[in-house]
């Protein structure tokens, strides 16, 4: 009864768009189609000669919050980039304006005419091998361009993909990402504490990644395939059998097709997104080696006996549904249908559990993931999905060891290793959770969120040192006023906090840190020569003198403090007594080349002060 009303409410508000006129110049002149959170219309453009058509896509976000919609604006704005950018290739429909009204936003696209492939397909009983080839080129050639623009499209299926009318390409429509902005779960990168997203895509063109909210180019093949095993056997794909050991759909049964072929599609729609071709590009360049042969017609064949199949692929569209609506609680209720039929059906334990983690039900969660893995041992997702549900549950220890196989099974998995370091964290292991996230960090530099991670854990254990030699120096400064205000005659807690403010060019306030240490520890060389050294950045030459001169008080033989007295005796022109240091810091160290060249240019000065000539102006030394 409640979809009944959803699907009324949608129908009203299509019925009520008619005839508007949005965004000052898009006349509705017709509803195309939309659900829960879009809506697609045909549109007359009343400003250009002829009022042309184009496509006008709706999308109001599920959301009541200032902060939630500004979210959603700047996702937009983002997205709209994305598909601008995308239009300039001749099978993607062009973008011609986006703009928001009334907290609704709104897309102007280009109208394509022509048929969708879903009904081509619908209308014959499967297609002969070279239509195949010939439609999986077509949409891989596109996809190429996609990815080329490190773009996902998450969302291929046949009712997202026309038949142009004039030329007879096929162009690609719907990009999913648009998608997320109508979901009441808006995010943005790194402003979460997750590694997974809402799901986006359609059931039965998702793999088992972007069900996890982490799709991949090779998702976006996995979609590509599937859709070319449609054109072949003409069945939908959730009525597609899967083998029950290795999670890998079983659809050569259903037709007579090329070996060739058929291993390029197995190869393309694999469970295991490593097993795939990664990108459009190596899929296409698979594609075009096999020349489709006249003794490989293809041949339909009866289909197989399938017992409930009917039922439990119902229960399963019907929980997939659900699912995509957000009605976690009822898409559990029917993937425990499936699983009570099919219990060796690890994709409805794997949504099942999946369901219940938004639910926030982390202990069931888990035993979902468990059924996946007695299924199939080694899906990392899995194994990743079941420790984040155990680290709810404080269960950590288990947690941390399913990071462990996570990482065993791709060792450069840096979200495995970023969220392992959060579990150790909460366990009280932080100089390994300092490490885990280090290892997040060296396998990708840019990962802002494992940075920050480290950063932040680093700042409360008040390892200033570590912070220091990342370069988070405002952290560190944080980290030793804590320990200062803990304990003001902390000298090594004063000494970092100058070196940090030096770092910032902070230098007054780096003068008064190392003020403070040589008031503390009078011998501390190092606080002496820092001190010298900041000094003579400001300006305050015969005080950096000074502090030169303390530090060869304690240690004599320090060439580099004799050398920086030289170079400060020179700029003040003393170059008797800064021939005298540069002399000094070369007996030290017969190889130190600045001392070398310091000496050198004194002498030069010296003998121009001594010139009856003047040949060299003292400007020029």
């Amino acid at each position: 009864m409640k979809s009944k009303d959803a699907k009324t409410k949608r129908r009203e508000l299509a019925l009520g768009m008619l005839g508007k006129t949005i965004g000052g110049r898009y006349q509705i002149v017709r509803h195309l189609g939309g659900g829960g959170f879009s809506q697609t219309y045909l549109a007359a453009d009343q400003h250009l000669p002829g009022k042309p058509h184009c496509v006008v896509k709706l999308l109001k976000p599920k959301v009541d919050d200032p902060d939630s919609l500004q979210a959603a604006r700047r996702l937009f704005d983002r997205e709209a980039q994305v598909l601008y950018t995308l239009g300039s290739h001749e099978q993607i429909p062009r973008l011609y304006a986006h703009f928001e009204e009334h907290e609704e936003f709104y897309l102007v696209q280009e109208f394509v005419e022509g048929s969708l492939l879903s009904r081509e397909i619908k209308a014959n009983r499967g297609f002969d091998e070279a239509y195949t080839i010939e439609l999986l080129k077509n949409m891989l050639a596109t996809l190429e361009f996609v990815h080329q623009q490190q773009v996902i499209h998450r969302d291929i299926k046949p009712s997202n993909l026309i038949r142009r009318k004039e030329d007879q390409q096929i162009v690609l429509i719907d990009f999913g990402a648009v998608k997320q902005i109508g979901t009441s779960q808006i995010t943005e990168t790194f402003d979460h504490q997750t590694s997974f997203t809402i799901a986006i895509g359609s059931s039965g063109y998702m793999p088992n990644e972007q069900i996890a909210g982490r799709p991949r180019f090779s998702s976006d093949v996995y979609a590509v395939g599937i859709v070319g095993i449609q054109a072949l056997t003409s069945v939908s794909p959730s009525h597609l059998p899967e083998d029950p050991r290795t999670g890998e759909l079983r659809w050569r049964d259903r037709v007579s097709v090329s070996p060739e072929l058929a291993d390029v599609l197995d190869t393309m729609v694999r469970y295991d997104f490593r097993q795939r071709y990664q990108t459009a590009s190596e899929a296409l360049a698979a594609l075009e080696t096999i020349s489709p042969s006249p003794n490989h017609s293809v041949v339909i064949l009866p289909p197989t006996p399938k017992d409930n199949l009917d039922g439990h692929t119902a229960w399963l569209e019907r929980g997939n549904d659900l699912f995509q609506q957000e009605r976690y609680r009822a898409a559990v209720d029917c993937y425990d249908k499936v699983v009570q039929g099919q219990p060796n059906d690890y994709l409805a334990w794997f949504k099942r559990g999946i369901a219940l983690d938004n639910l926030k039900q982390y202990a069931e969660a888990a035993e979902s993931y468990d059924k996946v893995l007695e299924l199939n041992p080694e899906d990392y997702l899995a194994w990743f999905k079941r420790g984040r549900a155990l680290d709810h549950i404080e269960q950590y220890n288990e947690a941390i060891a399913c990071y462990d196989k996570v990482i065993s099974l791709q060792p450069d998995n840096y979200w495995a290793w970023h969220d392992r370091g959060c579990t150790l964290e909460s366990a009280e292991r932080y100089e390994e959770a300092v490490e885990s996230y280090t290892r997040a960090v060296n396998l990708k530099p840019d990962f802002k969120l494992a940075i920050q991670s480290r950063k932040r854990l680093l700042s409360q254990l008040k390892q200033v040192n570590q912070l220091y030699g990342l370069q988070h120096y405002e952290e560190a400064i944080a980290s030793c006023d804590a320990a200062i205000r803990t304990n003001p005659k902390d000298p090594l807690a004063w000494l970092m906090r100058g070196m940090a403010m030096e770092n910032l060019g902070e230098h007054q306030s780096a003068v008064a840190s190392y003020s403070q240490v040589v008031k503390l520890q009078p011998d501390d060389h190092l606080a002496w020569f820092k001190l010298g050294a900041v000094l003579e950045t400001i300006n305050r030459q015969t005080e950096a003198i000074a502090c030169y001169n303390r530090v060869l008080k304690i240690q004599p033989d320090n060439f580099w403090a004799w050398h920086d007295r030289g170079r400060v005796l020179e700029t003040l022109e003393k170059f008797e007594a800064a021939l005298t240091s540069y002399d000094k810091a070369v007996q030290l160290k017969h190889d130190f080349a600045a001392a070398i060249e310091g000496r050198q240019r004194t002498l030069n000065c010296l003998k121009a002060e001594h010139s009856v000539s003047r040949a060299v102006a003292p400007s020029e030394c």
